[in-house]
């Protein structure tokens, strides 16, 4: 893992607060400046509001807004894994050739982590090696903002399911035209070519309807999926979710 250099930023002007994913409160009032805000819609996943006496695992945590909101709700142990680097994204080959220095890019997860003087265990891992041998299961897995990214969702989706004891809570980005026109189908649209001068620049290759969802949780193995209702993240995407039952 990364170290983190002393001091700690103690003002919110410190640029190392800047260019984040995610928006965390870090402490004595300060934030980070974050592209995403998932803090107006933090109740709206499906996660219970009490972890009490359980473990729980952030899949694909990156700076780590998920793994600290678990473990504020009380999970007496919190993993948190991910990949190294932006460059070990499933990108397609043409877009990791031309990635340069920022395949290097890292997340803020170390500097969040010592800021908030938190216990989460980072782990790296990609959600293609994940298994009960690499980390063990949990009572409580999350994964937000995954599959959508990834070359083989249903791949990914089988290995949550093989580290999932108890619930599984996954969302993604939503089709909005699929959930009005054919919410019964289980549908998802691929690529993301409206929104790309480049195809395959921004890492977007599947767009669910809440109805595919469920399915493939059902193929991966989960006996109970209960969608929530839909909503959108502050500045991004309309999001669908879903808690899966062993």
């Amino acid at each position: 893992m990364t170290q983190v250099l002393e001091p700690l930023p103690t003002s919110q002007d410190d640029p190392r607060l800047q260019n984040w994913y995610h928006t965390i409160e870090l402490g004595n009032d300060l934030v980070s400046r974050g592209a995403y805000d998932h803090r107006p819609v933090v109740d709206r996943y499906g996660i219970p509001q009490s972890l009490g006496g359980k473990t729980a695992l952030d899949i694909g945590t990156f700076d780590g807004f998920w793994a600290f909101e678990l473990e504020r709700r009380g999970a007496d142990r919190v993993v948190a894994i991910d990949i190294a680097r932006i460059g070990d994204f499933d990108w397609l080959p043409s877009m990791r050739a031309g990635l340069g220095a920022a395949a290097d890019r890292q997340s803020n997860f170390p500097l969040a982590r010592a800021m908030r003087g938190s216990r989460v265990e980072r782990k790296i891992c990609s959600v293609y090696d994940l298994s009960p041998e690499t980390v063990g299961t949990f009572d409580v897995v999350f994964c937000g903002d995954v599959l959508l990214h990834l070359f083989n969702p249903l791949k990914a989706l089988l290995n949550i399911r093989s580290v999932t004891r108890g619930i599984a809570v996954i969302q993604t980005s939503l089709d909005e035209g699929i959930e009005t026109l054919h919410p019964d189908k289980p549908w998802l649209r691929f690529g993301a070519r409206d929104a790309e001068k480049i195809l395959g620049e921004h890492c977007t290759y599947w767009i669910f309807g809440t109805k595919a969802l469920t399915e493939m949780m059902a193929y991966a193995g989960f006996s109970v999926t209960e969608p929530q209702e839909r909503f959108k993240i502050p500045g991004g995407p309309v999001s669908t979710s879903v808690v899966g039952r062993v």
